[in-house]
């Protein structure tokens, strides 16, 4: 073989292992893998910021839906000794001192740069804030005008009979929705009077009873099933509900988070993530892909320009916490059968 040959073969070997090498860190970065979890109510936040993650970090990571948030957190505390998940997203503010006393998550306690110090709602430090918005009364202008109806404005203006049997709120024990409703009218009345309330309330129900979650209450709405829901303010202005309006009274202050969970089988890549979904590039999410408002104030927020406020916030009482399981057994025991 020639010496021209000979440097041709050395040159195109080089090439070939060059390239298996870079294969080869390709292939070990893609399987650096991360699982999010979250309920399937903000699927489309999830699979957006695990893109977007996947892009920026060269991983592989994933969103699993899991039900409602409550589901999610059950399901969380089940599996907390070999958790197939990572990192969880759509941690209930009212709902997470579950999660805390029975050891699941890891608590770095560290803060991220650029969000502000009040929006931080866990002093464990375990759970980051990732969103919040307001629950409230949400119906159809128009179907209540056909019938000659005026839209309710309070909890109490529910209970009146014209509004029987066009009214719901999702089922407190699957959904995290639900349980906003049940700690807003408790925090409103008083837990025995929130209890006569809720059970008149159920004589005003729909016959489609109480949906699970967000998503086929969203459902029930634009099929016009209901009329009036206790729900996200965002049904207000998502197109996929028309005609849809907020009674401005009063309201919840729903806050969610995101929390990696202590026996993660990819603690370093979760705590990165969770970095990320706090950074402004994960928080320019928020509002597009969640109907929901950032925590960052320099974040993009163009969807929830529009979004009803509240002339009352009703926030969550963490002397509450502890009573949320309690709360789900009575509504079901008591509401929920009759």
């Amino acid at each position: 073989m020639s010496i021209r040959g000979l440097l041709a073969a050395v040159v195109v070997v080089a090439a070939v292992l060059a390239a298996l090498m870079a294969w080869q860190s390709l292939q070990q970065q893609m399987e650096r893998k991360l699982v999010i979890v979250g309920p399937a109510g903000i699927g489309d936040l999830g699979r957006e910021l695990a893109r977007r993650f996947s892009e920026r970090y060269g991983v592989n990571a994933t969103f699993v839906a899991l039900g409602g948030a409550v589901e999610m957190v059950n399901e969380l505390v089940r599996n907390r000794d070999n958790p197939p998940w990572d990192v969880a997203i759509g941690v209930p503010e009212f709902y997470y001192t579950v999660l805390v006393e029975k050891g699941v998550l890891y608590c770095p306690g560290f803060k991220v740069e650029g969000v502000p110090a009040e929006e931080y709602w866990d002093p464990h430090g375990c759970v980051y804030p990732l969103d919040k918005s307001y629950i409230g009364i949400v119906y159809n202008e128009s179907a209540l005008a056909a019938r000659g109806l005026k839209p309710p404005q309070t909890l109490d203006d529910l209970l009146k009979p014209e509004y029987r049997g066009l009214i719901t709120y999702p089922n407190p024990v699957q959904s995290g929705t639900g349980l906003a409703v049940l700690s807003w009218v408790m925090s409103v009345k008083g837990e025995e009077e929130g209890w006569r309330y809720l059970k008149q309330l159920s004589s005003q129900i729909s016959k489609i009873g109480y949906p699970s979650g967000f998503t086929p209450l969203r459902s029930a709405l634009k099929r016009g099933d209901v009329l009036i829901a206790l729900s996200w303010y965002s049904h207000a202005i998502d197109p996929g509900t028309p005609s849809m309006k907020a009674a401005t009274y009063s309201a919840f202050l729903y806050k969610e988070g995101v929390a990696v969970l202590k026996n993660a089988r990819n603690r370093d890549l979760a705590l990165e993530f969770v970095k990320f979904a706090l950074s402004k590039e994960g928080q320019d999410l928020v509002d597009p892909y969640n109907y929901m408002l950032p925590v960052r104030p320099d974040a993009v927020v163009k969807n929830n320009l529009g979004l009803p406020r509240p002339q009352s916030v009703v926030v969550y009482n963490p002397a509450l916490g502890s009573k949320a399981d309690e709360w789900r057994l009575r509504w079901q025991r008591e509401i929920a059968s009759g």
